[in-house]
């Protein structure tokens, strides 16, 4: 009987602190959710993001051509990175000492300098190269005409999303890790506007100094990018789902 008893005090205090927490939970998210609508709101009415011109430039012409580069780009881009990804996993994984020494040099180099730094260094490899004969007798290849800013950003980002996707695959789901590298490649082709290219980022400031409408223009690619990053992540839900019931059957 007193064994009976002691339990349902446990129970009722145990009942006691969920409604308390559960409670407390409540408010703070009630809190959070005022908060979240009035930053919503005062972004809104914020009269110097010039709502009217984000409104306008949202279908611009150029942006809208900078955002079908951007996704052109993102999907070769993360086509090769995944294929390097593939490769340099199988080369870690090798018995071959020399396979897996390149392998992991690779993955410490391209996976450390920021990918900035490397588009820099690809943008400007005729520097470093003015031919690309490699000593090969009477062959001659002027890396400056050959090698434009669109190659140098595509092989540059390749690289580094590659090193990325190799550290990414051998941990569990390998549709989680693409998507990782997906989003990843996705988000990293801003980077690319360093080079004077005409993705979304590179439109939206080559705009900005046409009609010196920085905060607007901004808010553009901010809207854009949450949009394609959103996209992507629903890609990535959808394949998982798909994947779970086809495994399931």
């Amino acid at each position: 009987m007193t064994e009976t008893v002691a339990a349902d005090r446990t129970g009722r205090a145990y009942a006691t602190r969920l409604i308390q927490r559960s409670s407390v939970e409540w408010v703070i998210a009630a809190v959070l959710g005022l908060l979240l609508l009035r930053l919503l709101w005062s972004l809104v009415t914020n009269e110097n993001l010039l709502p009217r011109e984000v409104v306008g430039h949202l279908l611009h012409p150029d942006v809208l051509a900078g955002v079908w580069f951007t996704v052109r780009m993102t999907a070769l881009v993360f086509a090769m990175a995944s294929a390097i990804g593939v490769v340099v996993v199988r080369m870690q994984r090798s018995e071959n000492p020399l396979l897996s020494g390149v392998a992991a040099a690779y993955v410490w180099m391209f996976g450390s300098v920021p990918v900035l730094v490397q588009l820099l260094l690809w943008g400007n490899i005729a520097l470093i190269f003015p031919d690309l004969g490699f000593g090969i007798p009477g062959l001659h290849i002027d890396t400056m005409r050959t090698v434009t800013p669109v190659h140098a950003a595509i092989v540059g980002l390749a690289l580094a999303m590659g090193a990325y996707a190799a550290r990414a695959l051998p941990d569990g789901d390998r549709i989680s890790a693409l998507g990782d590298v997906l989003v990843t490649t996705l988000q990293a082709t801003s980077l690319v506007s360093v080079l004077s290219i005409t993705d979304l980022l590179g439109v939206v400031q080559a705009l900005e100094e046409r009609n010196h409408l920085i905060v607007p223009l901004l808010a553009v690619a901010t809207i854009w990018y949450l949009v394609l990053v959103t996209a992507a992540r629903v890609a990535v839900r959808l394949v998982r789902v798909v994947r779970g019931r086809s495994q399931a059957h």
